[in-house]
């Protein structure tokens, strides 16, 4: 019984460190909606983390977004829905959107605006960026690499987009064409 136990642990594990096939995603002029299943790396203040994550937008109200544990266990929850906010991790609950931004240090509102890519964008070689007071937002968005990364003096966290839809009736993941 031990070693089936340790051979499903195992086959988990290396389930988990598989990379993930990237789709080509489209990316469209103005996103109002993005449901997107990303990879997270981030090194920001003093906090660490790589790994699975989900997302959700709906412009300008809505964020809802998952972290996950290597075995599939929500460790991060973030769920802002007009006028309502809550941020459970393994360590604290927030339930003040003003004290999250403090801890990270980046307006909610930005950072939505960030991710559905509002406001002006700088242009450089093979990609484009927006200059927010003390962090730069850098986008590469291409047909071999879907990123937003956000970095300045508190660290680096990006986003790296596997699957995006950008319309509530399209389902992610349903083994068709996901080109968008």
């Amino acid at each position: 019984m031990k070693r089936i136990v340790l051979l499903c642990v195992f086959f988990l594990s290396a389930c988990a460190l598989f990379p993930h096939k990237v789709s080509h995603i489209r990316w469209p002029d103005n996103i109002e909606y993005l449901e997107a299943l990303c990879e997270l790396d981030m090194s920001w203040k003093n906090m660490k983390y790589s790994g699975s994550m989900s997302l959700i937008i709906e412009y300008p109200d809505k964020l809802h977004m998952e972290v996950y544990s290597p075995f599939g266990d929500t460790i991060v929850y973030l769920n802002r829905d007009r006028g309502s906010f809550l941020s459970i991790s393994e360590d604290e609950r927030i339930t003040e959107e003003k004290r999250f931004e403090e801890k990270f240090g980046i307006k909610l509102n930005d950072f939505i605006d960030d991710i559905v890519m509002k406001g002006y964008k700088n242009r450089m070689p093979g990609e484009s960026y927006i200059q927010r007071g003390y962090y730069r937002v850098i986008y590469t968005l291409n047909p071999d690499e879907n990123k937003i990364c956000w970095e300045g003096m508190d660290g680096r966290i990006c986003m790296k987009f596997i699957e995006a839809r950008f319309n509530r009736e399209e389902a992610i993941g349903k083994g068709r064409n996901r080109e968008m």
